[in-house]
């Protein structure tokens, strides 16, 4: 089918439901499709649709562990909020509210410096981790910004509210700014990751394939059985007008209608950012794709830039240079910033196994906090036994170099409160967590703390221009 902007169809790798699958049943399907693929197209798409196999095993794996995730989860956050007895109270923090409790937006910045959009991008990418309660809070008391919504959006495939964002309003007389902020993947939360795990795709003529977890989440609408066009499970579309529920919005829709809603009760000055962390981040960037994909001009002229902090690959090479060029079109920046050895960043994978590629230039910052910008990713070669050569010694160069690096973060983090200001102090949960990054750094620096840091602590001319989108 080819696509349109009234409705578009979306071609889908078909996989057993995961909802449905178990273990036994799901190695056999496996053997299965290593008998039906041609033998010229073997190699590739075989271990291709095995990486995808074995994510689904994980998804199987992470559904069984939901319970007990959250039940741990509740017993950490409670121990980390002792005395405050209700979880929806502007007091109780997640995990990561504890390990970063601040709420205050750096007040050495203003608008109009170059640094104060990246750095309230990162701040409302952490808020949006908290509850509702917490981020009415900050937004008001400590941003003096107006909240407009939290909401809590419906998966049509995970049949559960799984993905979460808030939108509030910086009033200027020149013109208003309004932040779109996605929560990223909640620790204790499954379903997130079951999302994250998700890498199977979603091929649309002329945009190419995306993320097929991350398209769920943000709002991809799953076939009838009884549609004409139902191609199993996994099958979906993105219409460009569609009547949801309310009682189960999604995502997509009701952000874009929203926003339309407020831009047309506005003046013309009225523009938006979009931000997010980790899961987050990858839904910000996907969002505005969507809106190209059915030609919301309206909205990508007031579409300012888009913040994304520790993002995972969302789409192969065909999929990028269709986001480059309308980003590049409507003239909207791209800010994608990734801290030391944050992992999230590397995944899925860019090879011949996954596909998957980042588009356009990043900023990386180090454990010193200064930012670099660093050129596209490179096409991988093609050959897997080159390729795991290649990443065995890189890793290994990398892995020392982390190590040393950790070392010093968590040295940074004793003296950091002093040099930089009581700000910037670090708790001892957060430095216990320092002590376990030594053989883990990967996944430590993920964690929001020194993104908020990098952008706070940046350099001025950092942020004065935003890297250029290569052709």
């Amino acid at each position: 089918m080819r696509a349109n902007k009234e409705n578009v169809t979306c071609h889908v790798m078909l996989l057993p439901d995961k909802n449905k699958a178990k273990f036994g049943n799901l190695f056999k399907e496996f053997v299965l499709v290593g008998k039906n693929i041609p033998e010229e197209e073997h190699e590739s798409k075989f271990i291709h649709k095995g990486m995808i196999y074995i994510s689904i095993f994980i998804q199987i794996v992470l559904k069984h562990l939901s319970k007990p995730l959250k039940i741990f989860q509740h017993f950490l956050e409670d121990s980390l909020n002792y005395g405050v007895t209700q979880r929806d109270s502007e007091k109780y923090y997640t995990l990561l509210g504890c390990l970063d409790p601040r709420l205050d937006l750096d007040k050495t910045l203003k608008r109009g410096d170059s640094k104060y959009y990246p750095s309230l991008a990162m701040m409302a990418s952490k808020l949006a981790y908290e509850n509702k309660a917490v981020i009415n809070a900050a937004i008001t008391n400590h941003w003096k910004m107006e909240f407009l919504e939290f909401y809590n959006f419906y998966n049509e495939f995970q049949h559960k509210c799984t993905t979460q964002a808030f939108l509030c309003r910086e009033k200027n007389s020149d013109g208003d700014v309004i932040v779109v902020a996605f929560r990223g993947t909640s620790m204790f939360v499954a379903e997130d990751w079951s999302t994250d795990f998700d890498f199977s795709w979603v091929k649309i003529d002329g945009m190419g394939k995306g993320h097929m977890g991350f398209m769920m989440a943000l709002g991809l609408n799953k076939f009838s059985k009884n549609h004409d066009d139902y191609l199993g499970d996994f099958s979906g579309s993105w219409p460009k007008k569609m009547d949801h529920n309310p009682q189960q919005p999604l995502a997509y829709y009701t952000i874009r209608e929203k926003l339309k809603e407020m831009i047309a009760n506005s003046n013309k000055n009225t523009k938006f950012i979009v931000t997010g962390h980790s899961l987050g981040g990858a839904l910000a960037i996907l969002f505005p794709a969507i809106l190209a994909l059915h030609g919301e001009e309206e909205l990508l002229n007031r579409l300012e830039a888009v913040y994304t902090f520790g993002q995972p690959r969302v789409g192969d090479a065909e999929f990028g240079h269709f986001v480059k060029d309308n980003l590049r079109k409507y003239d909207i920046k791209y800010y994608r910033i990734v801290y030391g050895y944050d992992i999230v960043p590397w995944v899925p994978l860019d090879n011949t196994m996954m596909t998957f590629k980042h588009f356009g230039r990043c900023i990386r910052f180090n454990c010193l906090y200064h930012g670099k910008i660093i050129e596209e990713e490179e096409e991988q070669d093609p050959n897997i036994i080159f390729w795991l050569i290649k990443g065995f010694i890189l890793t290994l160069i990398n892995f020392i170099v982390a190590r040393v690096s950790a070392v010093y973060e968590l040295v940074r983090g004793f003296s950091i409160g002093f040099t930089r200001g009581p700000d910037y102090r670090e708790g001892w949960t957060l430095t216990c967590l320092r002590i376990i990054g030594i053989f883990s750094s990967s996944f430590i620096n993920h964690f929001p703390q020194d993104y908020v840091n990098s952008t706070m602590l940046a350099s001025k001319d950092l942020f004065k221009h935003c890297p250029k989108l290569p052709n």
